[in-house]
């Protein structure tokens, strides 16, 4: 029960990661709003989860938009009367291809999802952490930041995007004790490599698997056990990290 009596949003809670950390965190005693763009899909895991309403919440956001951010502000506040963490999980991804061959409007979104989003956070979901008194921000980067490959260009730049914003806003909001770390991830077998990859998924993902020191993907698991860690006292010394969790494929 590590995050008894803390409060936490998590943004892309609908599926993969996000809703990994979301089931995780109410297993840890936290209260969770669960945000997506897709309420449906949101309100699925808030059933799975099976808690109590006043414990967990479904609500819907497209963190690209700031209006929209905003609203979910608003109504998460209503629901609980503040928040103590914020995981920034939501994203999107590209299919591989060479970088002058991705349409200029899907490079608007990948940015637009993966960076802005940060922005309407820092601008309606912060101010909520100063009046708390402090809190955690983990936001979700990619190991394609720290060790990126060909085909990926935009994606790995939206992602090197969150590190930088990441270690820059530690800085900044440490006096006002907000922590602010990132996790990077080594893809899973969630939704978003099914985007990435289409019908090939699995034998992509089978390769993928082989180069990983560990001998395995990234599970939501994975993802919520970190995220928990960043979340809690344990990490009170800590921020501007960036955490991969990538079963050693930065060194590999």
């Amino acid at each position: 029960m590590q995050l008894r009596g803390r409060t936490a949003l998590v943004t892309g809670a609908g599926s993969g990661f996000g809703a990994g950390v979301a089931r995780r965190f109410v297993q840890e005693g936290a209260r969770v709003a669960c945000i997506d763009i897709n309420f449906d899909a949101a309100a699925k895991i808030v059933q799975e989860i099976g808690a109590a309403p006043e414990t967990v919440v479904a609500i819907a956001c497209d963190v690209a938009d700031g209006a929209s951010v905003r609203t979910m502000v608003a109504e998460a506040l209503k629901h609980f009367g503040g928040f103590d963490i914020i995981v920034n999980n939501a994203g999107i991804t590209q299919k591989p291809r060479r970088s002058a061959n991705v349409p200029e409007l899907e490079i608007n979104r990948l940015f637009a999802v993966n960076v802005m989003s940060l922005y309407h956070m820092a601008v309606h979901a912060h101010p909520v952490l100063r009046q708390r008194g402090g809190g955690a921000v983990i936001n979700i980067a990619s190991v394609g930041a720290m060790r990126p490959r060909p085909g990926m260009t935009w994606y790995n730049a939206t992602k090197a995007a969150v590190v930088t914003i990441t270690q820059s806003l530690a800085a900044e909001l440490a006096p006002d004790r907000i922590r602010v770390n990132a996790i990077a991830p080594l893809v899973g077998r969630t939704p978003m490599a099914r985007l990435m990859f289409g019908d090939n998924t699995d034998e992509a993902l089978d390769r993928l698997a082989l180069t990983v020191p560990l001998g395995r993907l990234c599970t939501p698991e994975d993802i919520a056990a970190a995220a928990v860690f960043l979340a809690s006292d344990d990490a009170a010394f800590v921020t501007g990290v960036i955490l991969p969790v990538d079963g050693g494929r930065m060194v590999g």
